[in-house]
């Protein structure tokens, strides 16, 4: 599945969206705050719980003008990244205005270095403004990546990209699977093309779970630093992609995307991969 977007102006506030999935049809939206919350999926039972997995290679540093994406089980944000908080195994307990905590906090594919973190909150209880929600080791995760917008964009250049990092895709709903599904592989591609309208961000992640597979593909391009381009039904619960461009110090930039896709057997997953570029 292929997504395409068009650029809007932002508000650097955090806007509250819903986006019907009768409404979304293929278009698409860019944002550089944005909150939607969708229907969660059934409850179903939790294998037995391990420790953090993963690592960075240094400490996360916020630059002048950090980000963040966190794709929760029943909602979707990104903005200004006001607070942070790092520990030691670079696992991530703060994000802006979310707080993540338990005995124990278990934080799964961890990655990262000094300009961006990633990983998936997979036990324990994220608490903000909405109330607390726990996460009992089941399907229920919340993928999140914190970078540095970049200052300006380059008005032409093009970008390799490596594979990318990712979060393991999370079982979200749809057909039902069983307990070895909750959780699959992913790998994918990623491109930055910049000219005289913008950067071009594009990305395809190919996941697999439970032997079924699914592709998600998405691209457009943001005339602002700032912005993240939102593509598809990513908002309503359906497939499609969120994406934003980081500062990858060193003259390099991260293509940071958030994705939700259907795999061919039904069952809904989402995650977040993160691209270094240069």
């Amino acid at each position: 599945m292929s997504t395409s977007y068009r650029a809007l102006r932002f508000s650097p506030a955090i806007l509250l969206l819903a986006c019907a999935l009768s409404a979304c049809g293929g278009g698409s939206s860019s944002s550089s705050d944005t909150t939607a919350v969708v229907n969660p999926p059934p409850p179903v039972t939790p294998p037995a719980a391990t420790g953090d997995t993963g690592s960075v290679s240094a400490a996360y540093v916020q630059g002048a003008s950090p980000r963040y994406m966190l794709l929760n089980v029943a909602s979707q944000s990104t903005g200004i990244l006001t607070r942070v908080t790092q520990g030691s195994s670079g696992a991530l307990s703060v994000i802006a205005d979310s707080s993540f905590s338990g005995t124990p906090a278990i934080t799964r594919e961890i990655s990262g270095d000094a300009s961006f973190a990633q990983g998936r909150w997979f036990s324990g209880t994220i608490t903000n403004a909405s109330g607390a929600t726990v996460l009992s080791g089941n399907n229920a995760s919340a993928h999140y990546s914190v970078y540095n917008a970049v200052a300006a964009l380059p008005t032409s250049g093009s970008l390799q990209c490596d594979g990318g990092s990712y979060t393991a895709p999370s079982y979200t709903g749809g057909a039902s699977v069983q307990p070895a599904a909750y959780f699959g592989t992913a790998s994918g591609s990623a491109s930055v093309v910049f000219g005289p309208s913008g950067a071009v961000l594009s990305m395809t992640v190919d996941a697999t779970a439970g032997g079924s597979t699914g592709r998600i593909s998405g691209t457009g391009t943001m005339s602002r630093p700032d912005m993240s381009l939102i593509g598809g039904g990513f908002l309503g619960g359906d497939s499609g992609t969120l994406l934003a461009l980081g500062d990858g110090g060193a003259g390099r930039y991260l293509l940071t995307g958030g994705y939700k896709l259907v795999l061919a057997n039904g069952a809904n997953y989402q995650g977040i991969a993160t691209f270094r570029c240069s």
